[in-house]
This record gives structure tokens, sequence and C-alpha cells, in this order.
């Protein structure tokens, strides 16, 4: 974000960024950056309690050929494999006109705006055509119901992650699934919060949440932490009975709290300008997977389309286990810390 009458600095950062870069980019500069991203690899994933689950879950829930079966940071091997051409090529197909959108958002006069960007943008050549992206469908359900247990030197107390393939972004039944989320496992009014955390106290937190990936299918994760030295299988067993409870049995109220919640996470995410979820970001993800800009017009009311029977239906249809994940994340236990002794 810069002050509005810096509105051309950036664009011309943005700009010279986009048509020069690829003058500056040398072998040391590379291997400069690549050190960068592994470090920021070993702080989010590595070297963080749980810090694996998405990429085991993820690898799991999406077929190995399926591009989301990736993480996007990659793997060190990943990482280490890239080679200057690979990033060449990579920016000359991507970063490119014809495969950008630029959003500005703010105290602007917008025909001077435009003439900006006709000025710093307009004498960009376009680049190779951006090849069509992968066949992105899977069948409705994983099919069967997959376990893996992770052993964590990291973690301070047992983890428990259960994760759903449901219907993505694009889909009209994608309001819902966020709506499922927040009814079964998002803040203390939620089903899992009530039973796992205030009743049963075999959980300090849970949580529910769907990823928004765009095509072909989305996941939905719940998620459960437990006390440090209680039972893995004890936190397990409890969160996987709260699940099975769920046969499509929520109420209206239920169903209007959480939208109540959702729509005003949406209205207040659009009081700023910039960040995730701001007015520029969701101006640039409704012309990004939409071809609409106007689509942020549009999702308060996609929200109060959902109906309890919708709500109820979905979960019937997804929430069951020939379509799920579980991750267990177990403590190492540290061998106990020996002293010794001298005489003087």
């Amino acid at each position: 974000q810069v002050p509005s009458n810096q509105l051309e600095l950036a664009l011309w950062l943005e700009a010279d960024r986009m048509g020069t870069l690829l003058e500056t980019v040398d072998q040391v500069k590379l291997d400069n950056q690549r050190e960068v991203v592994k470090n920021e690899r070993r702080q989010g994933v590595d070297n963080q309690p749980y810090g694996t689950w998405v990429e085991r879950v993820m690898g799991t829930v999406f077929p190995a050929t399926h591009p989301y079966n990736h993480s996007v940071i990659g793997s060190m091997t990943d990482l280490s494999a890239a080679t200057l051409a690979d990033v060449q090529n990579f920016f000359r197909t991507y970063y490119a006109p014809n495969n950008a959108v630029v959003v500005i958002a703010g105290d602007i006069d917008v025909p001077g705006a435009k003439a900006l960007v006709r000025k710093h943008f307009g004498a960009m050549p376009r680049g190779p055509a951006v090849p069509k992206l992968a066949n992105m469908t899977v069948p409705v359900t994983i099919g069967r119901e997959q376990r893996f247990v992770v052993d964590d030197a990291l973690a301070p107390a047992p983890a428990v992650f259960v994760a759903y393939r449901v219907p993505s972004l694009r889909d009209r039944r994608a309001p819902a699934v966020g709506l499922l989320a927040g009814v079964v496992g998002s803040g203390r009014s939620s089903r899992l919060y009530d039973a796992l955390v205030r009743k049963q106290q075999v959980a300090t937190n849970v949580g529910g949440f769907n990823f928004g990936f765009v095509d072909g299918a989305d996941m939905l994760v719940f998620n459960a932490t437990g006390k440090p030295g209680a039972s893995a299988d004890s936190l397990e067993k409890a969160l996987l009975g709260e699940l099975a409870k769920l046969g499509g049995n929520f109420t209206q109220a239920e169903l209007d709290r959480v939208r109540a919640q959702e729509r005003f996470a949406f209205v207040n995410g659009l009081q700023t300008t910039g960040g995730f979820g701001g007015r520029a970001d969701r101006l640039a993800e409704g012309w990004t997977y939409f071809r609409d800009p106007n689509r942020v017009n549009k999702v308060l009311g996609e929200f109060d389309r959902v109906s309890l029977a919708d709500l109820n239906a979905l979960a019937r249809e997804r929430l069951v286990p020939s379509n799920r994940v579980i991750a267990v994340y177990v403590p190492v236990k540290k061998p106990a810390a020996t002293t010794t002794s001298g005489t003087k």
C-alpha cells in the first residue's frame, strides 16, 4: 500500500519487475532466494509442531497426479533442483501482461489511474500462450478412510486432523462448505468446542475450516489439540465420535449464527483496501477465478441462499468415513535428563 500521491511510483515498480526482472536474475541471486525460501520452509513447516500436517493430508486427500497433491512451497529436494533456466522459463510464461490482473483500490482518480496503467504497462509485449491447467477432476469422495500417525518431536501435546473432500470454490455448494465448517468446528459456539473442550475436556482447542480450492475439489478440515501428556488415541476417539454424530441434524439457529459470522467477516475484510480479504484482493479474486470483478457484490447473497436442507445434505454426503483422511500427531517422549554428582 502506498499514499495516493505515490500511485505512479507503485505502478512503475510493478511494471519494472514484470518487464525487466530477467535482465538482472543470475545464478547468485537465484541461490540467495533459494536459501530464503528454504528458511521459510524450515520456519513454517519443518521446525513447527504439527508443521507437516497440511502437505501430508493434501498428499492423501488428492491423487498423486493432481496439482493439489503437492504443497505450494515444495520440498527441499524441489527447491534444490530448480535451475536458473527453470525460473526464467516460468517467469516468461506466467509473469506477463496476458496473464496478469492489475487492481487499484483506494483514494484514486479513476481516469488518471487508468492513464498511468497504460503509460507503464501498455508497451509491454504479451508473453507466450499460457499452458492449459491440468485436469482437476476427482471423484466426489476419496473412496476409503485413510489414517496415518506421525511421531512429532516438536509437539507439546497430541493433535488430530480429519480432512474431507468437498465441493470446490466454483461449485454452487461452496458457500455451504464454509458454513458447515463453522457450525461444526469454528469458535466457542461450535459443536466440537462444546463437546470436546467444554464438556469432555479432552481438548484444549478445536478448529473447522476449508481451504477454498478453486477447481476440482476443496478440503474441509476439523482438528483438535489435546492436553500435554494426554493420550492421542483418546483424543482421536473423542473427535471421531463427535463427527459420527453429524448425520445432517443441524438446526436453523446454528445455521443462522454461522451465517451471521461469515457475513460479518466478509464485510469486515472489505473495510481494508489491501491484504487478504481486502477490497483489492476481492476484486482480483473475482476476475481471476470467476471472470467477474463484481462478484464481490454477490457473495453475501450466496451465503443467504444456503438453506438448512442444503447444509444437512452436504453433511450427510461428505462427512462419512469413506471420505476422510485422519492424521494423528503424537509427541515424542523426551528421555529423562541425567545428572552427575561428584564429591569435594
